[in-house]
This record gives C-alpha cells, sequence and structure tokens, in this order.
C-alpha cells in the first residue's frame, strides 16, 4: 500500500492504495466498508460481512497525513488503473490503534463484555471515530445498559448522520422498551439515508401491520421495496402473506397490487438502479453512483412518471455535490452537475407555460400501457378503437402514435419488468401525475379523468386514494 496526498482544488485528498483484483474492487464498492488497523496493518473491513477484505502494511507517516486531509479515498492500485471508477471516498475518522477490530472480534464470539472495553479504548484514543459508537452501542444494549447504548447510538449519529446503522439500532432499542411511536421515527431516519435498509424496511411494515394501518400509502410503497429485493427471506414472506391476508387477499393478488398501484417505481430495472445507486452513494462509491445515474436518466424520456424518478434522484444528487468544495475537479462531478441541471432546472421569474394533458396524449398513455406486453388482445382493441372515436383520434394520428409507442419499447425492452400486462390503475396514476404535473388539474383535464374513470371502471375511492397520493 503507497499513501499519497493529493491537492483536490482547496482540499487534500489522501489516496490509499490497495492491490487488489477487480472482481474483489467490485465487491467492495458495492459494500459498507471502513478501513482500520488490524495485526499492525491497515485493513479494508467490512461492516456488511464482518470480514476484512484487504490489508497492507501501515505507513509510518499515515497518522501525521490523516489528520492533515479531509478526505480519504481508497483506490484499486496495479495495471496502470488511474481512473475515478476506482476511487471510493471516505469522509470518516480511522481506528489507527487495532483496538476497533479487536473489539469486533470479541462482539463476533460473543464476548461483548471484552468488546466494550476495546471500543472505549478506542474513543479514548480518538473520540472522533464515529463508527465505534454504533458497536459499542449494541455490546451495551445486549449486557442490558440501556442508559449507555442510547448515549453511543446519540452520539453515533451526530458523527456519522450520514448512515442508517445508529438511527435504525436506536429505533430497536426504543422498541424494546415499549416506545414503539419513538421507534419508528428512528426507523423512518433510518430509511431516509437508506430506503432499502434492511433491518429499518421490515421493522417500519410490521409496525403499519401490526397498528392496522394497511391502507397507509407508505405501507404499501415499503412493501413494495420488500418484495421486489427480499422476497426470498422467509421473515419476509411471513410478513407479506399476513399484509395479504388483512386485507382479504391472496398473496399473489396482493403482489400484483402492489405493481399496479406503484407505476413504473414498480419497474424491476428501475428498483435495480434505485438500489445500486443507494448502495454506491452511502458507500462512496461516487463515479459508479454517477454512472447509474446518467443510465437512469437516459430512460426518463421512454418512460411515464418520470416524476417519480427525476424526484428520486435529486435528493441523492445533492447528496454527492455537497460533499467537495466547488473548486473539485472530478468527471463524475461534471456528470452531477449536468443531471442536476437536468432534473431540477433552474426556476425562471417567468411563470411557467400551462401545458393542460390533452385527448391525443392520453389516448398515448393508454396505447403504450396496452403495448406493454407486446400484444394488443381483442378486449383491449376494442378499448381503443372506442377511446379512438371518443377523443378524434385521426387515423394517421394514431399510426403515428403507435409506430413512437413501438419504438420506445423497443427502446426499453432489456429493462427488466416494463413489459408488463395492462393495469387500468397503474394507467389511470400516470394519467392523474400528467395531469397535475403544472400542479393544477384543469377542467378540460377533470373531463378527461372522469371519462378514464368510466371506461376503466375506477371506482371513486380508488379515485380518490389515488388523486391525493399523486397530489401529495
Amino acid at each position: 500500500m503507497s499513501c499519497t496526498v493529493v491537492p483536490v482544488g482547496s482540499e487534500n485528498l489522501l489516496r490509499l492504495d490497495f492491490s487488489l483484483t477487480p472482481a474483489a474492487w467490485n465487491e467492495i464498492i458495492a459494500d459498507n466498508v471502513s478501513i482500520m488497523a488490524a495485526d499492525n496493518e491497515l485493513a479494508i473491513f467490512s461492516f456488511a460481512t464482518g470480514a476484512m477484505i484487504a490489508s497492507a502494511s501501515i505507513d509510518s507517516t499515515l497518522p501525521a497525513k490523516l489528520k492533515s486531509v479531509a478526505i480519504v479515498a481508497l483506490n484499486r492500485s496495479g495495471q496502470g488503473n488511474t481512473g475515478e471508477e476506482s476511487l471510493l471516498f471516505k469522509f470518516e475518522r480511522f481506528d489507527l490503534t487495532g483496538h476497533f477490530a479487536m473489539g469486533i472480534r470479541a462482539q463476533a464470539t460473543g464476548n461483548t463484555g471484552e468488546a466494550v472495553t476495546l471500543y472505549q479504548k478506542v474513543i479514548e484514543s480518538d473520540a472522533g471515530v464515529g463508527r465505534v459508537y454504533n458497536l459499542l452501542g449494541l455490546c451495551q444494549r445486549l449486557n442490558n445498559d440501556t442508559e449507555g447504548a442510547e448515549a453511543s447510538y446519540r452520539r453515533a449519529i451526530e458523527l456519522f448522520a450520514d448512515f442508517p446503522d445508529a438511527w435504525c439500532n436506536l429505533g430497536i432499542l426504543y422498541q424494546k422498551m415499549g416506545q414503539d411511536t419513538k421507534a419508528q421515527e428512528f426507523f423512518g431516519e433510518a430509511l431516509k439515508r437508506d430506503e432499502f435498509y434492511f433491518n429499518a424496511l421490515l421493522r417500519r411494515a410490521a409496525w403499519f401491520l401490526e397498528t392496522g394501518q394497511v391502507v397507509n400509502p407508505e405501507f404499501a410503497l415499503l412493501n413494495l421495496r420488500l418484495l421486489m429485493h427480499y422476497s426470498g427471506l422467509a421473515p419476509v414472506q411471513r410478513h407479506l402473506i399476513g399484509s395479504a391476508s388483512r386485507l382479504d387477499m391472496s398473496l399473489e393478488e396482493y403482489c400484483e397490487r402492489l405493481h399496479n398501484e406503484h407505476g413504473i417505481l414498480a419497474n424491476s430495472k428501475i428498483q435495480q438502479y434505485f438500489k445500486l445507486i443507494e448502495g454506491f452513494i452511502n458507500n462512496g462509491a461516487f463515479a459508479q453512483a454517477a454512472g447509474y445515474m446518467q443510465m437512469l436518466a437516459g430512460m426518463i424520456p421512454q418512460i411515464h412518471g418520470e416524476q417519480q424518478v427525476t424526484g428520486w434522484l435529486q435528493p441523492r444528487l445533492a447528496k454527492i455535490s455537497r460533499r467537495f468544495s466547488a473548486d473539485a475537479s472530478y468527471d463524475f462531478l461534471n456528470v452531477v452537475k449536468q443531471l442536476s441541471a437536468q432534473t431540477c432546472p433552474p426556476q425562471t421569474s417567468q411563470p411557467a407555460e400551462r401545458k393542460p394533458l390533452t385527448g391525443p396524449e392520453f389516448f398515448s398513455m393508454v396505447l403504450l400501457e396496452i403495448m406493454r406486453d407486446g400484444q394488443i388482445e381483442p378486449a383491449e382493441q376494442e378499448l381503443l378503437q372506442k377511446l379512438k372515436a371518443a377523443l378524434n383520434v385521426p387515423d394517421a394520428m394514431f399510426m403515428q402514435m403507435f409506430n413512437n409507442v413501438r419504438r420506445q419499447l423497443a427502446g426499453v425492452e432489456l429493462s427488466g419488468g416494463l413489459r408488463e400486462r395492462f393495469s387500468h390503475q397503474r394507467l389511470f396514476k400516470n394519467l392523474c401525475q400528467a395531469a397535475f404535473r403544472d400542479g393544477v388539474i384543469e377542467e378540460s383535464e377533470k373531463k378527461i379523468i372522469g371519462f378514464a374513470c368510466r371506461a376503466f371502471g375506477i371506482s371513486s375511492d380508488e379515485v380518490k386514494r389515488i388523486i391525493t397520493e399523486v397530489v401529495r
């Protein structure tokens, strides 16, 4: 390993070069990793697996260098590898005493008392090592030191607020103390930092089920994430079966309903990108995150529900930007700036032009929804003919729409779950989103929405629920 201080704008970056294979590096960038001293070496430690992934001899100048830099970047060295994709940025203090690694080993063997002692030695040496407080709190809770655990978790949050771990663990602590409402606040905070954080995701969803809030939109969204990312786990399967039962539905019916209700958010490729981006950002793999953000943004013109995707991207783009000084010059930051401008265009003094939803646009949305599965059934053909006549869509315009939709679907054919069965609910939700895109549902748009309700058999209660969700 080599240690190099590199000026980046007005800041100094410490680059730690580890010799790693591409396969090992790909594993690391998607993991929750940090560095720490272990057995007289500097090691990359995985908090996901509890394993030391790689190590190198400690440079005697490292402690002084660490104090002089704002950012540390792990780098996969060798074979002339100098690209930004090989950098993993860390904004944290690291333990160089070796006690943190020893504490983790003691905790893994069930010796939580010894682990507490070792973690406290880390703090005595450097009280700014944020990660140690979370594990200290966990051991204190296991040792029935509730007050100590609460203080440790709160200190971890203070020093390491962008990570979900301590937020979730503090929620678990309050849950075990019988303070369920307070616990849910912290589970929610954990999910703000990582919406796929499993422990918080399942516990919050379970609370909605236990308290009978099964029609809450947040409950449905939590269950969608559980379904799409963790459905192979037995606790998730039991939870989803319980959720379906509470609604007097079979599991299959409930899963279909979750997909129908969430439109483009139920697309498997988009969900895959969301989870990858979230993990990359939280682990400091910003170049990889920016690359997937670009691919995600490239899909936006091809899908309805683009507001949901851009709304998801905006805070994550901001999270990367605020990590670096304004004069930092990385290629991925240029990508982030471009995407920020695309997803959140600058406000002007002139009011935005109102573009009400039109009948032809509505017809095009129906056509896209019907053609998702690659075919038009006889009943769907009949529906299209009725809508074509009612909305006064000329034959030439129909053929143009048909060809546009066919090209559109061909362009995203490999995006996992985009080719799905026709769903009245999903279509109606996308329709409402399009109508509300300027912040107002105008009279002409209300007529189209009313027409859609009658054509698709959407109940008044379902209409109210969907419009409330869209407006919110």
